[in-house]
């Protein structure tokens, strides 16, 4: 028996052979069309450009709306701005002198879902610190909201923004 399973293992994998280079001769079914990486890499790209300029006042960022921002924890600020397409651009700066900002980081938020919001006034758990920024859905009766889909931290020592995983995480109703 293991004799005639030896002998028909070759003609197994030959015919395996023919039927995998058959089937990937075949034109396959064109997939749902997706943004070029271009456009992705582009505002990834923008987005990063800001990372280590220096700037005095406030930092215009031609094309988007600038909805604000402030101190975090000193030295380091927040500043979100909106594209008009949804899109939300957030730079942190590291203030360098009494007027002087260095942009630290940058974060892309592609517009969010119907019903959720962008916001960068998020605390996490016990820590009372607005250092957390998130998509969140609520009531927009309440001041806080509990429903966050995404949350991004902004360290406090060099203005980094991280992805970070959602604990107890709660966000300021931005239109409050």
């Amino acid at each position: 028996m293991h004799l005639t399973i030896l002998k028909s293992l070759p003609a197994v994998c030959l015919a395996a052979a023919l039927l995998a280079s058959t089937a990937s001769a075949e034109p396959k079914t064109p997939a749902e069309p997706t943004p070029p990486a271009e456009e992705k890499m582009s505002d990834a790209s923008f987005a990063e450009s800001f990372v280590g300029k220096t700037y005095e006042g406030n930092l215009g960022v031609e094309g988007w709306t600038s909805f604000g921002g402030g101190l975090v924890s000193p030295p380091i600020y927040v500043h979100r701005y909106q594209r008009e397409d949804g899109t939300f651009l957030v730079l942190t700066s590291k203030q360098t002198g009494k007027a002087t900002y260095l942009v630290t980081d940058s974060l892309i938020v592609r517009k969010p879902r119907k019903g959720q919001h962008f916001t960068i006034a998020c605390t996490q758990g016990k820590d009372p610190m607005l250092r957390f920024m998130g998509v969140a859905k609520g009531s927009e009766e309440r001041e806080w909201w509990a429903d966050v889909r995404r949350v991004w931290e902004i360290s406090l020592e060099t203005g980094e923004i991280t992805k970070v995983k959602n604990k107890a995480t709660k966000c300021a109703n931005p239109a409050w």
